[in-house]
């Protein structure tokens, strides 16, 4: 609870800082971790150890253990593991080329959902430092209204230095968003990429399974 406290303290600190700019980043970063949440949440239901299984069934299928690889393969929870099932099933009575173009098709359904909201999360870490420095502009001119109306008396100078570092606070915060959301966006990206690559390793090995038998 204190965690929260000071979590809400420090985000209304900010936004009495920098003003509705930083409002608008702060809520784009929460709605960002939040996708950030569902995309590491939705990858962990691809973990390698599940490709690996699949790609063990794949093996036993070739080694002539059709039925127990099937079966195997019927009752796994991973999507993926379907997708093989159907090409191992059909791969000696369909023609080769047309099972290939199935097999690609299905694979792209099936990684279609872990490719979604990266987009945004782009989106997430390009906006928030120009919006940064659109508060930094806005704060600037703001302080140079208020300098021209104390201009040569004492708080001049104050009024302005109070204006800028404000001012400054907008592209700070859009530069730790973006900082922080460019990391994330590398680790759910470089996991795609994981996923993609087992993916079509797996599809590629059922159109070629049994090759070395007999």
């Amino acid at each position: 609870m204190d965690l929260i406290t000071y979590t809400w303290e420090s985000a209304r600190t900010l936004v009495e800082l920098g003003g509705s700019v930083v409002a608008v980043q702060l809520v784009i970063s929460t709605i960002g971790l939040a996708m950030v949440l569902y995309k590491f949440l939705q990858f962990m239901g691809v973990s390698d150890s599940r490709f690996r299984a699949t790609d063990r069934a794949i093996d036993r299928w070739s080694a002539g253990e059709r039925e127990q690889a099937l079966a195997t393969l019927g009752a796994s929870r991973f999507a993926l593991a379907r997708e093989i099932k159907f090409g191992l099933e059909h791969l000696e009575t369909s023609d080769r080329e047309l099972l290939r173009d199935e097999l690609s098709r299905r694979g792209m359904f099936f990684l279609r959902p872990y490719g979604s909201l990266l987009r945004a999360l782009e989106i997430v870490y390009y906006l928030s430092p120009v919006l940064g420095l659109l508060g930094t502009v806005l704060g600037m001119i703001d302080a140079f209204r208020q300098l021209a109306a104390v201009a040569g008396t004492e708080k001049g100078s104050s009024a302005l230095a109070n204006g800028i570092w404000e001012a400054l606070v907008c592209t700070a915060v859009g530069l730790v968003i973006a900082i922080i959301f460019t990391a994330l966006h590398a680790l759910l990206q470089t996991r795609l990429e994981r996923v993609s690559e087992e993916t079509s390793n797996l599809l590629t090995k059922v159109l070629t399974a049994g090759l070395g038998r007999g």
